[in-house]
């Protein structure tokens, strides 16, 4: 009755962790839970979209490893607000009982899913989850995250979730992001671009979408050197200056897609790309979907 009764807790765990997923617009590759349903993992793709992260709060605390592709994502809501790059090696954190939305780029994700009050429990030890605030409240680049997640994953994928190796994996994943302390540092003092200089170097963009631009280019129109033109232009504008420049390609682009019935290869180069591989990556990257999906879906 027992064993029977952990696998029906174990089952609906993970049904709930793919339903979160598959609203998400997740599509899990692999997707496993512990005999209690304390510890789940999966792996997934996910397409580039915006909303809401969790609407019902979770009891579980993840663990959240970039395994592919590379965008911008922001989380907020009731815990600690979150936004960055999320690339290969990156990890994430989202605090258990919490509801959040925001947006997210296409993406690979490995996600590691603790109940922590049945893990500490079973585990005899003591984990305050305000001490993971802080390490909740950034993106991560911290090769041992990354490796022991990766370790984990892998070992997974041979002998689950129900092992030693498993569980002090996870001791090893929590203490490190317990210990997290955020670096003091001095952030220069960036002045966004003022109207008539942003304007110059928008008329210019737009003036240049069928051709390459470089950032020099535009720092020069409006007098200053890169960097400090890269800061201004991104605190006017959220985006990097040749972030902004693909993006505007690419608006351009789907405005030719769907108002037009020019072939796709011209259209590439109509945007500037003279490799039509490089185009439909790019337009993947950013709306999530190839120019021959987005054509179809908007007529």
């Amino acid at each position: 009755m027992l064993h029977q009764l952990k696998n029906n807790t174990s089952k609906t765990a993970l049904n709930d962790l793919n339903s979160r997923m598959s609203d998400l617009g997740g599509v899990p590759s692999l997707s496993i839970s512990d005999k209690k349903g304390s510890l789940l993992l999966a792996h997934a793709d996910f397409v580039a979209s915006e909303g809401n992260f969790s609407v019902n709060p979770s009891p579980f605390l993840m663990l959240n490893l970039c395994t592919g592709h590379i965008g911008r994502m922001k989380r907020e809501g009731d815990g600690p607000s979150l936004e960055g790059v999320l690339r290969p090696g990156t990890v994430a954190l989202a605090l258990p009982k919490t509801i959040a939305s925001g947006y997210w780029p296409t993406t690979q994700m490995l996600g590691i899913a603790i109940n922590l009050d049945k893990f500490i429990l079973e585990n005899e030890g003591s984990i305050n989850v305000d001490n993971l605030i802080p390490a909740a409240s950034k993106l991560h680049n911290d090769p041992l995250l990354s490796a022991v997640m990766t370790a984990l994953w892998r070992d997974a994928e041979v002998h689950g979730l129900s092992g030693a190796f498993f569980e002090q994996g996870i001791n090893t994943l929590l203490n490190r992001l317990i210990d997290f302390k955020p670096k003091k540092t001095q952030q220069p003092i960036v002045y966004p671009l003022n109207r008539r200089k942003l304007e110059r170097v928008l008329d210019l963009i737009e003036s240049r979408l069928s051709d390459d631009i470089r950032v020099t280019e535009l720092a020069d129109l409006v007098g200053q050197d890169v960097r400090s033109f890269t800061r201004s232009f991104q605190a006017s504008t959220g985006f990097a200056p040749y972030a902004y420049f693909t993006i505007r390609r690419i608006e351009y682009a789907k405005h030719l897609l769907t108002s037009t019935s020019v072939f796709i290869t011209e259209i590439a180069l109509q945007v500037g790309y003279a490799n039509p591989s490089k185009f439909s990556a790019a337009f993947r990257r950013i709306t999530g979907f190839t120019p021959n999906f987005w054509r179809k879906k908007s007529m």
